[in-house]
């Protein structure tokens, strides 16, 4: 059965209102910078995908670049994908008159129909638990991608006990608007995708520390010796997923 239009509005509209009812200091953790922790994400994103420079990328949901514009410093050619005019603005302000960082604002349940077969890459951090329809967005980034492209996705760990003690703590989270972490647990991530015409699915988990503790030396030096305990894996923080998209041979 199709999903209910007007909840669909309501969803996007609670989204919208999370981020952009915020003001600038308060939309900090949003804002591009190259601390440790951000370009850990970047390194490992990178590692897993196989992305490379001059690879066509775009990054759904990307609010005010602070991945987008690190992706694109490295040489990749990424545009940016966001349900917000106000954060793309932002983006742009932070990227510069320089940027060749394109920006395409909208609903990827209703995505601009001339960005098919565009991209190599398909790309989210930590943007899957806030869309309305899981499995519709899937559908809707399959026809973007050139062929045998792929899907790259950073979200928290559904085994991780800190990030539901961070949502009901955090003063600027709710929720109400963080609740789709729920959905991402590998079975339910997995159909999705084979759903959506993706093969090869395959999950990476790492890192255990917040942001504030990752940018120190000693964080950053306990955070790499907690990723060679295999054991921890299961519960670290953050889980990414890549899938390639199926060849219409099979």
């Amino acid at each position: 059965m199709p999903n209910d239009s007007a909840k669909q509005a309501r969803h996007n509209a609670t989204q919208r209102s999370y981020y952009e009812d915020r003001d600038r200091a308060e939309n900090h953790r949003m804002l591009a910078c190259q601390t440790p922790y951000v370009m850990n994400h970047i390194d490992h994103m990178i590692a897993f995908s196989g992305v490379k420079p001059g690879d066509r990328v775009l990054d759904i949901g990307c609010g005010m670049g602070k991945f987008t514009i690190p992706l694109s410093q490295r040489g990749i050619e990424v545009d940016g994908f966001d349900l917000s005019p106000k954060l793309l603005e932002e983006l742009r302000a932070q990227a510069g008159d320089d940027s060749k960082i394109k920006t395409f604002c909208g609903d990827i349940l209703e995505p601009n129909t001339n960005l098919n077969g565009q991209y190599d890459h398909v790309v989210g951090f930590f943007m899957l638990h806030h869309l309305f329809d899981l499995q519709q967005a899937m559908s809707h980034i399959a026809p973007l991608l050139k062929p045998n492209g792929q899907v790259v996705f950073l979200e928290p760990n559904p085994w991780c006990a800190l990030f539901y003690i961070q949502v009901t703590l955090a003063p600027t989270m709710s929720w109400k608007a963080e609740k789709g972490i729920l959905n991402l647990t590998p079975g339910k991530t997995t159909r999705c995708l084979h759903n959506a015409g993706f093969k090869d699915v395959e999950f990476n988990r790492y890192g255990i520390l917040p942001p504030a503790i990752r940018n120190t030396a000693l964080g950053e030096k306990f955070e790499t010796a907690y990723d060679k305990i295999a054991p921890l894996r299961p519960i670290s923080a953050f889980q990414m997923v890549k899938a390639r998209l199926s060849s219409k041979e099979g």
